[in-house]
């Protein structure tokens, strides 16, 4: 009845049973039925999630702090997003520390830009 798409608590249901576990000790779950499941889910499943793409300034020769600011906060955003996806944490840690130091530089050309008074 499972593999005619009968779910699991109707069944039950239909078995008269009061526990779920009773239920199961009926049902035989073969590799076929998990590559079933499985394609089916896959079927079913949304779109992953597209990374957007960011737009770089264009530099010209002689960049201004505008453009720098920009493409630091670019660099930083694809670094996050690069440093989400890797499973090793000692990676990721040094990948962090990385992207504070280019804050630190974006802030230092603040500095420069705005001089302190």
């Amino acid at each position: 009845m499972l593999r005619l798409g009968v779910s699991l608590p109707a069944l039950m249901q239909l078995l008269g049973h009061k526990d779920i576990r009773m239920t199961l000790r009926y049902v035989q779950v073969t590799q076929q039925d998990l590559q079933r499941e499985f394609h089916t889910a896959r079927q079913h499943a949304t779109r992953p999630h597209q990374v957007p793409v960011l737009s770089l300034p264009t530099c010209a020769t002689n960049a201004d702090p505008t453009g720098i600011r920009q493409a630091i906060a670019a660099t930083r955003h694809l670094l996050e997003m690069y440093r989400r996806g890797l499973p090793e944490e000692k990676t990721r840690r040094r990948l962090q520390r990385l992207d504070l130091r280019l804050l630190e530089i974006a802030l230092q050309l603040d500095h420069i830009v705005t001089p302190e008074k």
